[in-house]
């Protein structure tokens, strides 16, 4: 059965981009869209990431989660020549990070069967996890790498993904360390950088037949849509997580 959500974690990398593909061009499904990864990974940073980091080391997570989070836009507007290349350096930052949540769930994979019965549901947990990480790589590579850089992060967190599962109780004796806590703190701020400063591309190509409240509204509309279903999903992973 972890074989079974092995694969299925690897195929949502592929067909999350290929359904982007579909609706590129259709500017409510990418507010929507936005929404709802703001939403989810937001909820999984500060709901997920972090409180294992300060279950680890305690306070010594917060400096680490502050200097992830403001160290980029510190450096940013002191040095206004290197801001594109910080903002590009801290967004791979944040992708490592995922790479390696990716590396801990393939781990989570490997011995899930083993777990009590409670947690039976963790390999579908795992799998829903795939979805946001495979939007949030999609939205923020796109822009600043384009199509070739979406599939080689993608590719990454499926690599990272096998490597956890081989390895298996290896990756879990090293992510109690307090050493990988804090540098998961670390990587959880940048994350959250990430997320406010996220890149947006914006489409003037077509024409406007509706008025601008219209448009407004209907983006609002497609907002709380994509946020209520981020909601539903962190719920969602929140239940087979216990």
């Amino acid at each position: 059965m972890s074989l079974l959500y092995l694969a299925l974690s690897l195929l949502v990398l592929i067909l999350v981009p290929l359904i982007e593909k579909l609706s590129r061009g259709k500017q409510r499904f990418e507010h929507l869209l936005s929404s709802f990864l703001i939403v989810v990974l937001a909820g999984i940073v500060l709901g997920e990431i972090i409180p294992m980091s300060y279950q680890a080391v305690g306070w010594w997570a917060v400096p680490m989660i502050i200097i992830g989070l403001s160290g980029p836009t510190l450096i940013e507007k002191l040095f206004s020549k290197a801001a594109d290349s910080t903002h590009q350096v801290t967004l791979l930052i944040g992708i490592c990070g995922l790479m390696l949540h990716a590396m801990i769930d393939g781990a989570s994979l490997n011995e899930y069967e083993h777990l009590s019965s409670a947690s039976g549901l963790l390999g579908l947990a795992v799998v829903l996890h795939r979805i946001p990480v495979a939007l949030m790589i999609l939205l923020l590579l796109r822009p600043l790498f384009g199509r070739k850089g979406v599939w080689m992060g993608l590719m990454s967190v499926a690599i990272f993904t096998l490597f956890g599962y081989v390895l298996g109780l290896q990756i879990e004796k090293a992510i109690s360390s307090e050493g990988f806590a804090l540098l998961q703190s670390f990587v959880a701020g940048t994350l959250l950088h990430v997320l406010i400063h996220q890149p947006h591309k914006h489409d003037h190509s077509h024409n406007h037949k509706h008025s601008l409240w219209h448009e407004v509204r209907a983006w609002r509309t497609y907002n709380l849509i994509g946020a209520g279903l981020g909601v539903v999903t962190l719920v969602t992973l929140a239940l087979l997580h216990h």
